[in-house]
């Protein structure tokens, strides 16, 4: 199988997907790219009750298994004075840079298990470049039960749905 999609995804993501043992399968058949903060936030992940540490970038960023992208100060001032002022606090540095890399790049699809940050794609206009972790993994051909409840469909939809509503809700008319 050949790359098949470009994909953004979360710290949390990654971190799960290392204790799932999925993660080395995936960048094998998909080019695979993180926000710089993102590649900075993954330190350690968990699998069968044991920690493991990591070094993302060595691991995975330096040898070229993953790309790591950037935003400029001015992108994320820009992504940060468009979100409604009770969004901001709850979103994390490597969300925010995720979402303002996801805004210029529209190839890209943004892969998260955060509420938060689900729930402000439909403000830029990307609720159709996000997705779950389920479907990340089922179109993979990676897909293993024992999901968390944030990693599935349902979750996310859920979450995007909400973000909608709270979109509408917060125009200003």
């Amino acid at each position: 199988m050949g790359r098949l999609r470009l994909w953004l995804l979360d710290a949390d993501v990654i971190i799960d997907l290392l204790g799932f043992d999925v993660f080395d399968k995936l960048v094998k058949t998909h080019e695979v790219h993180v926000a710089s903060t993102v590649a900075g936030e993954v330190l350690y992940f968990k699998r069968d009750g044991e920690k493991f540490s990591v070094d993302f970038r060595q691991t995975y960023v330096e040898p070229g298994r993953v790309k790591e992208v950037s935003a400029s100060v001015e992108e994320l001032g820009d992504i940060i004075k468009k979100l409604p002022p009770i969004k901001r606090d709850g979103l994390h540095p490597g969300e925010l840079e995720s979402i303002a890399i996801l805004v210029r790049v529209p190839e890209l699809t943004f892969c998260c298990c955060d509420a938060a940050s689900i729930r402000i794609l439909p403000v830029f206009d990307l609720a159709e470049r996000g997705i779950s972790t389920e479907n990340l993994l089922r179109q993979s051909g990676l897909l293993k039960p024992g999901l968390q409840d944030r990693h599935t469909e349902e979750y996310f939809q859920s979450n995007l749905r909400i973000g909608q509503k709270e979109n509408i809700l917060s125009r200003r008319w």
